[in-house]
């Protein structure tokens, strides 16, 4: 049984269809944004790619962020937390009745995103409207290699410090609204369709007391077995 794509987007950090317009003050600190994904291998069995997840919503207060995202009627579910006053980053896994934790520093290289070699970012004059959040255009471009350039967009509305340390954007002071990302060598575009201010409980960044934790090492060995 294949289950790397909920390893794939466990992190992660995410076409501007349908995206929900909320209205808004002034810039926000805290709430949620809910993204679409959009899976580019065209190569991809039609029927693993059915059984990927479409949808990805990243929890934010005082500049720290959670996702979550489970797969098989949460027999497996991967939880990434961001601590900001701590700088450092909890990956959780759970499969079955089994539960680990990773605890690694905002500064390290993070083991689960490709990071993108030699990458140029072109910033534009461009600016567009996404849920309702002026954002601005870069072009990324990579050479030497077969990935053909593209265009993310980005927002200084929502304020989450840091917030790509750990992604191949970690040069963007913003927080992305739509861009490309290659995972586990499965590309990817994620689309804000939802920004909400919200109330977000400080429980929800809290680590579980029921997690083993386990060493960097570990945790690959289990990813790889999961992705089998």
């Amino acid at each position: 049984m294949k289950i790397k794509a909920f390893v794939i987007i466990a992190l992660v950090f995410t076409s501007l269809n349908s995206c929900k317009k909320i209205q808004h003050k002034d810039r926000i600190k805290e709430g949620y944004i809910e993204y679409d994904i959009e899976y580019l291998d065209d190569s991809m069995d039609s029927f693993m790619k059915g059984l990927l997840p479409r949808k990805m919503t990243i929890k934010f207060k005082n500049n720290n962020t959670i996702n979550k995202i489970e797969g098989f009627s949460g027999i497996v579910s991967f939880t990434h937390i961001q601590n900001f006053k701590e700088k450092r980053n909890i990956t959780l896994v759970k499969v079955l009745n089994k539960k680990y934790k990773y605890i690694e520093k905002i500064s390290d290289n993070s083991m689960f995103f490709d990071d993108l070699p030699g990458m140029k970012i072109e910033l534009q004059d461009t600016t567009i409207e996404i849920c309702g959040f002026k954002s601005q255009k870069a072009k990324i471009i990579i050479p030497d290699s077969d990935v053909e350039p593209f265009f993310i967009y980005y927002t200084n509305d929502i304020i989450i410090n840091n917030v790509n340390a750990q992604t191949p954007f970690r040069s963007i002071d913003g927080v992305l609204l739509e861009f490309q990302i290659k995972l586990y060598d499965m590309p990817m575009k994620l689309t804000a369709t939802k920004v909400q201010e919200a109330e977000i409980s400080s429980d929800d960044f809290k680590i579980p007391k029921d997690y083993v934790s386990i060493n960097k090492k570990t945790m690959i060995e289990i990813i790889e077995l999961l992705k089998q």
